[in-house]
């Protein structure tokens, strides 16, 4: 991403369950282009993610060469189960 020498903006979407898509469209229009989430269904709705960037995307011509997507893996049994 930094190779590209384009400035961006990091959008974290821990614990914003059912507002997720709605907030990472919210956020592409509003100039941010690098997402932060996680394969943890407790605290991160990925899916959510991928529905509001293809939303805003197609509204704003944008290519997935635009976005930065970052996402973990933590094991079922690594996941915390309250919020620090």
């Amino acid at each position: 991403m930094l190779a590209t020498g384009r400035p961006y903006i990091l959008y974290g979407m821990a614990w914003k369950k059912d507002d997720t898509a709605n907030l990472v469209y919210k956020a592409v229009h509003t100039g941010f282009c690098f997402v932060d989430t996680a394969c943890q269904p407790r605290h991160y709705d990925e899916a959510g993610v991928g529905h509001g960037w293809k939303t805003a995307a197609g509204e704003m011509g944008l290519k997935r060469k635009d976005f930065f997507l970052q996402t973990k893996f933590t094991v079922p049994g690594g996941m915390r189960t309250t919020r620090h």
